[in-house]
């Protein structure tokens, strides 16, 4: 039990670890403001359910958040909006822009995400590269497709795992002394001097 208890800890600790040690990856704020458009080679809807089983090439586009899959189920309200994606894939992908110019690229088995919380949740295999920032593992992310922030946990297998990229350097300008060679200094000699 204790091992257990021991594992649990180290779970929440990454977990902890993960949210804090991120770097601020902004999504591009405008994406909440577009349309969400679904795209598929079939579909079949149920309208009891409000749900719609999309299969072969689906697609899932708002702004410049895109996602990929092999099979996608669209969730609906009563009103008939959508609320809620669910793409499944070997693996299935999602991208989208960073206010900073970088990329965010994401690959799990499933992808869920929901409208109304702004938030993708990858499970299985999930795996979340933010370009010039970093890199998270883990079996379930939660990914924020408005402010960029991620959480995480690791399966039964494992943990999460992180990979930072280093602040890049500055180039520091030297200083005009210091960019001459010692000769550079000296006046050069003429033919009257020799």
């Amino acid at each position: 039990m204790s091992m257990l208890r021991s594992r649990a800890s180290a779970s929440l600790s990454l977990v902890a670890l993960l949210a804090v040690a991120a770097p601020a990856a902004h999504a591009l704020k405008t994406d909440a403001e577009q349309p969400l458009e679904v795209a598929a080679n079939h579909f079949a809807t149920n309208q009891n359910k409000h749900l719609t089983i999309l299969t072969g090439a689906v697609k899932l586009t708002r702004g410049t958040m895109k996602g990929e899959s092999d099979k996608g189920t669209v969730y609906q309200d009563d009103s008939n909006e959508i609320n809620r994606v669910v793409l499944e894939g070997k693996p299935a992908r999602m991208q989208q822009q960073l206010d900073s110019g970088g990329l965010m690229r994401a690959t799990a088995a499933n992808i869920d995400y929901s409208t109304d919380s702004s938030t993708a949740i990858l499970t299985g295999n999930a795996v979340v590269i933010q370009e010039g920032r970093g890199e998270f593992r883990g079996e379930r992310i939660v990914y924020n497709t408005e402010s960029g922030e991620l959480t995480g946990e690791g399966g039964s297998g494992g943990g999460i795992t992180m990979k930072m990229q280093p602040k890049p350097k500055t180039d520091a300008k030297p200083s005009a002394d210091k960019a001459k060679p010692a000769d550079a200094a000296k006046p050069a000699a003429t033919d009257k001097q020799k």
